[in-house]
């Protein structure tokens, strides 16, 4: 809000004596502040509704190729400088899950690698069948996470402290992800890497009844 606040100021007071590429960077920053309490206050009412426990999942027969590609697309921005590697099984199957809930986690795992990641770096999404399950993963090339921070970081308000320094957020996108993911019957978790340094967030859903898919096919 502050952010906001003072380019606005800026630009009403001084306007007149502001060339176009001050007054463009006001502009941007006052855009990119406003989406970034945009996503604060959905953070905040996403927390209020598990909490009360109004979040009722919606769940149908879902490809999760379709959600990533979905999402991806709202987080262009936020991984503008970061590459994103796709890798899906070809036998992938569908999930029984609640697609708006889903993909609000993945946004959320999203902006978390991209804000503990470099610039440059690779941010790898992969998903496979499991024998009961569907796991997807979120790979990224960070610091990873401390171990003693590896269950932490799914609690309210929490973030992870490198050194002296907190990274800008709200602290709830982890806590409102697992909080969909096990309203949707799933789970998830956090590691760090083995082949590398960086974390791994590793997601296990549902996996649609036979007879549905059939049903969906018919």
């Amino acid at each position: 809000m502050a952010g906001i606040l003072g380019s606005a100021g800026a630009l009403r007071e001084l306007s007149p004596k502001l060339t176009d590429a001050e007054k463009l960077e006001l502009v941007t920053t006052i855009i990119e502040e406003s989406e970034r309490l945009n996503r604060f206050i959905a953070n905040l009412l996403d927390m209020t509704r598990l909490e009360s426990g109004a979040v009722k999942p919606n769940n149908s027969l879902y490809d999760l190729r379709e959600a990533v590609g979905a999402v991806l697309k709202r987080a262009s921005k936020i991984l503008d400088g970061h590459e994103v590697r796709l890798e899906f099984a070809q036998n992938l199957p569908f999930a029984d899950i609640d697609p708006v809930l889903f993909e609000q986690v993945l946004f959320n795992l999203l902006d978390n690698a991209a804000k503990y990641s470099d610039a440059g770096t690779t941010i790898h999404i992969r998903a496979w069948p499991g024998e009961h399950d569907i796991c997807l993963q979120v790979l990224d090339e960070g610091p990873g996470i401390p171990p003693d921070d590896l269950e932490l970081i799914f609690e309210r308000f929490y973030r992870v402290q490198k050194g002296d320094r907190v990274r800008p957020g709200t602290g709830l996108g982890l806590a409102i992800s697992r909080g969909f993911i096990e309203a949707m019957r799933g789970t998830i978790k956090a590691d760090n890497r083995t082949d590398r340094k960086g974390a791994v967030f590793t997601i296990a859903l549902p996996i649609a009844a036979a007879s549905d898919v059939v049903d969906v096919a018919a």
